[in-house]
């Protein structure tokens, strides 16, 4: 029978009432461990979570809607031509449809809102890339002038089935009303083409019945766009080689597979963004917690060596109390397993959330799947284990007689005969504490690593705050100088450029044209927009990765530099280029020189070439402007009533947008990781110092009666705790230096590329986390020293 808490119990096991003690005893310790390992749960269960989450909702929208496996664009071509289409070996269903870039007009909007009109059957769904309802109806065979609009824009403009909404097509004003608004997914990711960001207020997707297109386009038995499935087992490229051949006389502008799809190609870059961040990020925390378990664990074993010893000789087998210690990291590793669960489902449904303004699904929610809440507890429960392992075992490798004195002080020879020589110039309690810190040197250096590690977790939270400023400084500032751009809808002569300057407001307007392309490098191949722009351009200007302005060469071609890298290609490489309008001619262009952009990946050559190797004058179709600030309001409003624009954005625009999306989901993994670290470095450095406390207090109990102040004694403690935290600031913050950089190094995303820069003040704040942790820790300690029973501490040695 064995007593607990006054509590007489019987059947309980001395070793695990011991268990239940040293729990209750150890409370602040087992929280704080619990949190180290929680923290690593966590991010293993959100990233694996949002990865999951993203690829069944890509692929239930795919499967649900009939998502198309290749896609055609042409000039005009009679419908039989779809049925060559169809008899073309690899092919299942072909969708012929019409498919157009219209403007949208409302009162509420000083710009022109950037749209494409796709036809539909007026009676029921298409066979590929079918409509979601979200709202309202399927337009009337009746009416037709009745659309149904993407769900993107309804929500950011507040459209509701029913409303009105103006619509230029081909030139002429037409009004429509919202019959319904759906989700596609042909439009996952809507974007216009020259911004790799979601732009809901300001992009619209209309679908229309055929006639109503068919009349507005002068299209009537036509088509110029065409969606189309692949037998099983056909080959892609034989395919869509087999469709060129058939388009070429109509204008065809090359067949693409569905990874070249505009919103495709966003979201499968995200996901294998996701797949590699949910095996690095856990990977870098989980070996993190595991190195600070293996410390913390190993000293808190350690510092039991004494009751070890006593249960041993009277007569506890090895076994038993090896097993006793594994159960109690096994309870501490349960209680941070589950809070990591719940932690990283809370944070996995706040990531989602942040996904929703990029990509527009049926469904998106967090998933729980439980193989993933089973390999999460399992891990924690390895990982804690294997911490207390080593300690465990060569405790009990010790006899019971010598494992009852405490350990050896001990130390390097040469600092106890320099301390022989200096004792009259240092305080004795000064080189007592240098004796403590070198004279077990394996610890310290634990120690010194351990609390180094929790400063990298801190500033790989705060950097993301540095990256978002750089990149709006970088993006809007130093290569976007202008103030909006202006799209036309057409290439129009340079002279147009006048016209621009000419409304009251304009201070300058700079001429770009861009044509899309395809670009080729061995077997590797990239869709994209080929931007020209003079060589002296002012209002746009390409960037080193020092920030330094590179000009555009004369001849050649410069590339993004994540571009050139996926693409395999450096300086002095040529990259074939098959120009995807226009005559289509194929350029052969060496790669003269590489930018780092942030947003997108470009290529950019002289406007003057561009235009002679497209065989046309000098022809624009876009334009940079520079404009009065007074006066902005006014000026959009002025160009939103030319023929000839197409559509307009402004800077604010792009500042908004991208706050609105990039920086808000940057934000919200920064404060995320920012917990994690400041959690992480409160548990190392706490940790540390109490089972500093534990392991010295009988020596510190024997220096206070030996005539030692509370404070003198608490200093020595203290002291060893200062010098670790001095040596391990520096070394974590230049881990923490070279681990972002790591990190970074593996993401090439396609939307925006994230600079490593970190500022002076990000390195002063993980310090000072780190610094803070340290002194709360110091202030507990130093009231458990002045708190020690001497007389039971001292009872112990019995």
């Amino acid at each position: 029978m064995v007593r607990a808490f006054g509590i007489r119990l019987r059947g309980v096991d001395v070793l695990d009432l011991k268990l239940v003690r040293d729990l209750w005893a150890m409370l602040p310790q087992v929280a704080t461990i619990a949190l180290l390992i929680a923290s690593g749960i966590s991010v293993l269960v959100m990233s694996g979570s949002n990865y999951l989450a993203l690829l069944q909702a890509m692929d239930d929208h795919y499967r649900n809607e009939r998502f198309a496996d290749a896609f055609a664009s042409l000039k005009r071509a009679p419908l039989t031509l779809a049925e060559r289409l169809r008899g073309i070996d690899g092919i299942g269903v072909v969708e012929p449809r019409i498919s157009h870039r219209v403007r949208v007009i409302r009162a509420d909007s000083e710009q022109s809102i950037a749209g494409r009109v796709l036809s539909i059957p007026a009676r029921g769904q298409p066979q590929l890339n079918r409509l979601k309802l979200v709202s309202g109806r399927w337009i009337d065979p009746l009416h037709r002038d009745e659309v149904i609009i993407n769900a993107a824009y309804a929500q950011a403009r507040h459209v509701r089935p029913g409303d009105a909404i103006d619509v230029v097509l081909n030139g002429r004003m037409q009004a429509f009303r919202v019959a319904g608004i759906a989700l596609s997914p042909e439009f996952v990711f809507a974007t216009r083409s020259a911004l790799p960001l979601p732009d809901d207020r300001n992009f619209v997707v209309l679908w229309a019945g055929r006639e109503a297109v068919e009349s507005a386009f002068d299209m009537t038995g036509a088509f110029n766009d065409a969606a189309m499935t692949l037998a099983p087992g056909a080959r892609m490229e034989d395919v869509l080689g087999q469709v060129d051949d058939l388009l070429r006389p109509y204008g065809g502008i090359g067949a693409y597979g569905r990874a070249e799809q505009a919103s495709h190609r966003f979201l499968e870059d995200e996901l294998d963004e996701q797949r590699t961040m949910s095996v690095i990020m856990p990977a870098v925390f989980f070996g993190i917690a595991a190195f600070l378990l293996n410390v913390v664990l190993g000293r808190l074993v350690q510092a039991q060596r004494e009751q070890i010893a006593s249960l041993r000789a009277l007569g506890y087998p090895t076994l038993p109390i090896a097993v006793h210690y594994f159960k109690l990291v096994t309870v501490i590793a349960l209680l941070g397993g589950v809070a990591g669960l719940v932690l990283g489902w809370w944070f996995a449904s706040v990531v989602i959330e942040s996904y929703r303004p990029f990509f527009r699904f049926p469904v998106l929610e967090a998933r729980m799947e439980p193989w993933i809440m089973i390999v999460a507890v399992a891990a924690s429960v390895m990982v804690a284990n294997v911490a207390a392992a080593g300690a465990v075992y060569r405790i009990s490798r010790l006899p019971p007689a010598e494992a009852l004195h405490p350990h050896a002080p001990g130390g390097p020879a040469a600092l106890l005969r320099v301390g022989r020589h200096v004792g009259t110039l240092m305080p004795l309690r000064h080189l007592m504490g240098l004796r403590s810190i070198f004279g077990r040197p394996v610890r310290t250096a634990l120690t010194i690593v351990g609390i180094s590690l929790a400063v990298p977790l801190v500033l790989f939270g705060l950097f993301w705050f540095d990256a978002i400023a750089h990149m709006l400084d970088v993006s809007f500032n130093r290569i976007e100088r202008g103030d909006g751009i202006v799209a036309f809808a057409a290439p129009v002569p340079r002279r147009a450029l006048h016209e621009l300057e000419a409304v009251p407001g304009v201070l300058f307007a700079e001429g770009q044209r861009s044509v899309a392309v395809r670009l080729v490098a061995g077997n590797r191949s990239y869709r994209t927009g080929l931007l020209g722009i003079a060589a002296d351009a002012e209002l746009r200007v390409q960037r080193d990765s020092d920030l330094n302005a590179i000009a555009v060469p004369a001849s050649g071609v410069m590339m993004s530099r994540p571009l050139a890298e996926r693409l395999g290609l450096a300086i002095g490489d040529e990259v074939r280029i098959e120009v995807m309008e226009g005559k289509r001619p194929v350029l052969l262009l060496p790669v003269e020189r590489l930018s780092d952009d942030i947003l997108g990946f470009t290529v950019t050559m002289e406007i003057g070439a561009l235009n002679r190797a497209m065989r046309e004058g000098p022809v624009v179709n876009s334009a940079a402007l520079k404009i009065d600030a007074a006066r902005e309001a006014d000026v959009w409003r002025a160009i939103r009533r030319m023929p000839m624009v197409e559509a307009s954005s402004s800077k604010a625009q792009w500042l908004g947008l991208f706050n609105d999306t990039i920086a808000g989901m940057l934000v919200v993994g920064a404060v995320i990781l920012v917990g994690f670290g400041l959690t992480i470095a409160v548990g190392v450095v706490y940790n540390s110092a109490r089972v500093a406390l534990q392991e010295r207090a009988w020596e510190l109990a024997s220096l206070r009666i030996l005539g030692f102040t509370r404070g003198e004694a608490a200093g020595l403690l203290l002291g060893e705790l200062a010098f670790c935290v001095a040596v391990a600031i520096p070394l974590g913050l230049a881990l923490g230096h070279w681990l972002i950089t790591l990190i970074l190094s593996v993401r090439i995303g396609e939307s925006f590329q994230i600079p490593a820069v970190i500022s002076p003040p990000s390195y002063a704040w993980a310090a000072l986390a780190v610094i803070f942790a340290a002194l709360a820790s110091a202030l507990i300690v130093r009231r458990r020293v002045d708190a020690l029973d001497l007389v039971a501490v001292l009872k112990t040695r019995d």
